[in-house]
């Protein structure tokens, strides 16, 4: 019997707000535990919320680039549960009339609809591993704009599942929606997942919740169908659940019975008014969303002339993309400095050796260091040499300058070009190799690299290759 599994996700991003939802308290990530709460927050009574403006363009926007439609009214639930990290023992939420309804979003190829997002706030955090006999509650993540992103069952493999997560991920980064930071809690995801005969009735589903790496996301659906696969093979029950995912095994454990709507007890809340938006503002908040990374690959590949492959490593990263972008108006050569990102920046990036959120060099001396190798003022094959020296220098800290300049000067590496140096050597080197030279002269044109890699090799980046080639064929002609 061939089971086919079903998945659905509710991806969770916080917003890119300076503030949290309903009070004023700062939405920065971090912080002493509970150094940022307010009696708003922390659910004193007496208390009222206030919605963020900030926070409801960012969710149209969000709506917008997955092809949602924008709901001109929109209003608030509570949605109770008592859990220690929600101190008013309810969240506020949307259920009733989300503001993004019914959009799509395309990956390789394949459509997965979006059944709805909506705003909400987020919980506190609770932590587990200070004491085995009790657990820590820190409420600086609790009231953090949060938006709740709902698919339709459209994905069937862990595939399809995660690429569709790094998509979301990309355009809500390149909206200026989301950081994206999945270390830092700002995107997480829960899947839920069913199997069932091809053709039949979706099965019997569980919900794996706040996993927080692409990884993990892989990791869970893989072992979640391999454990509904023995289940069903060997006629056991299973029964709708929520599960958590256990990153040191891979595997995910019963951690309550699933709920449902009904058990939230949603009912409208009482303290926020429903939120109006006429057209006019929806397609203001619209126009402002940036350059998407469709954009950006096809104006990379039409008016840079760069391969599909390079532009879709570009695009893929908007950190990566915006440093590039930033590099081209220190040196406006496409090619050039996306040669040198993808080979050096990025093999420096996967060694681990630094971080593409916080390089330890500006953008514009790194387009510098690309312009001296390209322009002929260093060999090309001393810019890994001055890179390696950027990144040690600053990451030695201390008074010594990292620029590209003045390493370059240090390290001696401009070229000078001194003809006369230049003639000089090349004329040791016709002398010094008469068989070579009689060869060119009767015709062998392929000795010629030959010859110049003896000039080259005496002249020790003297000199730029055009230089030593233009003289030592004018020399050859003699």
């Amino acid at each position: 019997m061939k089971l086919i599994p079903t998945i659905g996700l509710e991806i969770h991003a916080e917003l890119m707000t300076a503030s949290k939802v309903f009070c004023s308290c700062s939405a920065e990530f971090g912080g002493s535990p509970n150094s940022r709460c307010c009696a708003g927050c922390s659910a004193f009574p007496g208390t009222l919320p206030m919605l963020n403006k900030k926070a409801v363009e960012l969710i149209i926007k969000a709506g917008a680039v997955m092809n949602c439609e924008i709901a001109p009214l929109t209003s608030w639930d509570r949605k109770n549960y008592f859990y220690p990290d929600l101190p008013k023992a309810y969240q506020i939420s949307q259920f009733n009339a989300p503001v993004c309804t019914n959009g799509s979003v395309e990956t390789d190829g394949k459509k997965v609809r979006i059944k709805q997002i909506h705003l909400e706030e987020d919980a506190g955090k609770l932590i587990h591993d200070q004491s085995s006999k009790y657990s820590l509650a820190d409420y600086n993540r609790g009231g953090m704009c949060l938006i709740e992103i709902v698919t339709e069952p459209d994905m069937h493999t862990a595939e399809e599942a995660c690429a569709f997560v790094e998509k979301i991920r990309s355009m809500l980064q390149y909206a200026d929606v989301c950081s994206g930071r999945m270390e830092q809690g700002a995107l997480r995801c829960d899947v839920n997942i069913s199997l069932a005969p091809e053709g039949a009735p979706l099965g019997v589903r569980a919900e794996i919740k706040n996993l927080n790496s692409v990884r993990s996301i892989a990791r869970a659906i893989e072992h979640e169908i391999y454990r509904q696969t023995e289940a069903i093979q060997n006629n056991q029950p299973l029964v709708q659940q929520t599960r958590r995912f256990n990153d040191a095994t891979g595997e995910t454990y019963a951690m309550r019975t699933k709920e449902n709507a009904h058990d939230y007890r949603y009912f409208p809340d009482p303290d926020i008014p429903a939120l109006v938006l006429t057209d006019s503002e929806i397609k203001a908040i619209i126009a402002t969303i940036p350059e998407m990374p469709e954009k950006r690959y096809a104006r990379y590949t039409d008016e840079y002339g760069i391969t599909a492959g390079d532009a879709e490593i570009l695009t893929a990263n908007k950190v990566l993309s915006n440093f590039f972008e930033s590099a081209l108006k220190e040196y406006n050569n496409p090619k050039a400095v996306c040669a040198f990102t993808l080979t050096e920046l990025l093999r420096r990036v996967n060694l681990g050796e630094i971080e593409l959120d916080s390089l330890p060099f500006s953008a514009a001396d790194f387009g510098l260091l690309i312009k001296y190798g390209y322009t002929d003022k260093i060999n090309r094959g001393d810019m890994k040499d001055v890179l390696r020296a950027m990144i040690d220098r600053r990451a030695a800290g201390g008074s010594i300058s990292s620029s590209p300049k003045d390493i370059c000067d240090e390290m001696g590496l401009f070229i000078s070009e001194d003809l006369g140096l230049v003639e000089s050597v090349i004329d040791e080197v016709i002398k010094n190799n008469p068989n070579p030279v009689a060869q060119y002269r009767a015709g062998e044109q392929k000795v010629f690299g030959f010859l110049m890699g003896q000039a080259s090799k005496e002249l020790k980046g003297k000199a730029t290759p055009a230089i030593i080639k233009e003289t030592l064929e004018k020399k050859l002609k003699v």
